[in-house]
């Protein structure tokens, strides 16, 4: 059984379910699935209809919550009560060994029970996928590529409680909140100091590798094909960074199309969030961004004719 770890609040809802109807769907044996919903604000009615789609499909799921105090001092007006759910999974969990985390703002288009067959053997206490665009690593005091990205982290739970990392990294983060750009994820890092298994990219597949690829350049001395391989042959999917949000009338995405394929197949219907005016005219303004855009797409076509026609 794999146990899957994703918080989120009733904003989010739509996304989380897109999120966890792509892992079943792309997975074999979607019976050895069993998400656990850290609730962050979630309506009964969602829970009830997200307990059904995911019982539906004969996976397995749970809810956990935190009390309001475990939020004092976080900015919670800004960020919301989600993203900080992470440093108290040695509450939320009991007796867990494995627990994949991801982030709602994501596709899974491979099967998630491959994390197995690529971490078999090693020894770890966070094994996830280098962020490979800008990082705040210096500032941290961390090396270039010693910066993962949290949308999915393998943890080992008995590593993770043994060496404090929740509680150290919520008291890095209280303490210095301006070395955290990104909140939870800079903290974490701060604490993991280096000291975590690598996966590949398509586990994690993030937009900067279409301007890596662009540009020809390769500043973590990775092979280029790596970097084409996760655009082509992703497991997840992450929208991460400015303009990527796909359910963004402004998006551009280059995989945005499968974000929309998989929330068809949830009970939320596909909306898009649409800009000021003003801003979505400045913004097409830009041809050379759309033209950006329509090249990247064809890039990765062939992986969203794929998912469309299943």
């Amino acid at each position: 059984m794999l146990t899957i770890f994703i918080s989120c609040d009733e904003n989010y809802s739509a996304h989380l379910a897109t999120t966890i109807i792509s892992a079943i769907i792309n997975c074999k044996e979607p019976e050895k699935l069993k998400f656990i919903i850290g609730d962050a604000g979630l309506k009964a009615d969602t829970r009830s209809t997200l307990t059904s789609m995911i019982e539906k499909h004969g996976s397995h799921v749970a809810f956990v919550y935190l009390d309001d105090s475990k939020f004092s001092g976080l900015k919670i007006k800004r960020y919301g009560k989600s993203i900080y759910f992470r440093f108290y999974l040695d509450e939320l969990l009991d007796d867990e060994e494995l627990v994949l985390c991801l982030d709602c703002d994501t596709v899974v288009v491979g099967d998630l029970l491959d994390i197995y067959r690529e971490t078999s053997g090693e020894s770890f206490t966070i094994a996830a996928v280098e962020n490979i665009g800008r990082s705040p690593y210096s500032r941290l005091g961390l090396k270039k590529g010693d910066y993962f990205n949290c949308g999915l982290m393998l943890i080992n739970m008995k590593q993770w409680k043994e060496e404090k990392i929740g509680k150290r990294g919520l008291e890095f983060l209280l303490a210095h909140p301006e070395l955290c750009a990104h909140n939870e994820q800079c903290a974490i890092n701060k604490v993991a100091q280096g000291e975590w298994y690598r996966l590949p990219l398509t586990w994690n597949a993030q937009r900067p590798a279409y301007k890596i690829l662009e540009k020809r350049m390769n500043e973590q001395h990775r092979d280029k094909n790596e970097f084409l391989k996760s655009i082509q042959e992703p497991i997840m999917v992450h929208y991460m960074g400015k303009n990527s949000k796909p359910w963004d009338a402004h998006s551009l995405h280059p995989l945005k199309a499968l974000y929309t394929i998989y929330r068809r197949k949830t009970p939320w219907p596909v909306k898009t969030h649409k800009t000021a005016l003003h801003r979505r005219i400045r913004f097409y303004a830009s041809v050379q961004k759309l033209f950006l855009y329509e090249k990247r797409r064809r890039m990765s076509k062939q992986l969203i004719d794929m998912h469309e026609s299943a």
